[in-house]
């Protein structure tokens, strides 16, 4: 049972995070609709890594985000998104100034831009684990701190202390014990 539910939570994530008309030549689609799990599913928020669309992305151009095929994301976005981190961010003053991963503000735009969860069918799932990044996402990973860390606390993670915690510490609800895992609604 367990391996059926990681097989349906990593097709899912391939399938939110990958068009299915990637090579189709288009860049930007109006509306991409995916047919399959007893229903019909149309994009409508780009979410793996949260908080980026929110803080990085334009207003005025979320929408293109939002619609904008996978494999052009970076191309697409990733000197916006750079843009914004180094005006947010006094830990990003010079082109040389890097985060607690060792980035740049180039190269930390290229990770955020390209913004897809990814799965690691091999290694442990986590978003940050300090030692882990990026290969997958637990519930209890604390995406937004882990975020703003990366753009505010400079090279040892120190730097602007005070913006890289949001200071939620928990879910509001407690995650079930079984699937779909995530707490229900109010």
């Amino acid at each position: 049972m367990k391996l059926r539910i990681i097989v349906f939570i990593a097709i899912t994530a391939t399938l939110i995070g990958c068009s299915l008309n990637e090579d189709a030549g288009t860049e930007v689609v109006q509306e991409e609709t995916v047919i399959g799990f007893e229903g019909v599913f149309i994009q409508q928020d780009r979410i793996g890594k949260p908080g980026i669309n929110v803080a990085l992305i334009l207003e005025n151009r979320r929408e293109l985000f939002n619609r904008t095929m996978t494999k052009y994301l970076q191309r697409t976005f990733s000197e916006e998104v750079q843009n914004r981190i180094v005006a947010l961010s006094p830990a990003y003053a010079s082109n040389t100034d890097t985060n607690i991963l060792g980035q740049t503000s180039g190269e930390l735009a290229e990770v955020f831009a390209n913004d897809v969860l990814e799965v690691s069918l091999t290694g442990p799932t986590t978003f940050n684990d300090g030692t882990t990044v990026l290969t997958g996402r637990n519930l209890e990973d604390d995406v937004i701190d882990t975020t703003v860390l990366w753009i505010y606390g400079g090279e040892d993670g120190t730097e602007n202390s005070q913006l890289t915690k949001d200071n939620v510490s928990e879910n509001d609800r407690a995650f079930q014990a079984t699937f779909p895992y995530v707490a229900k609604a109010w």
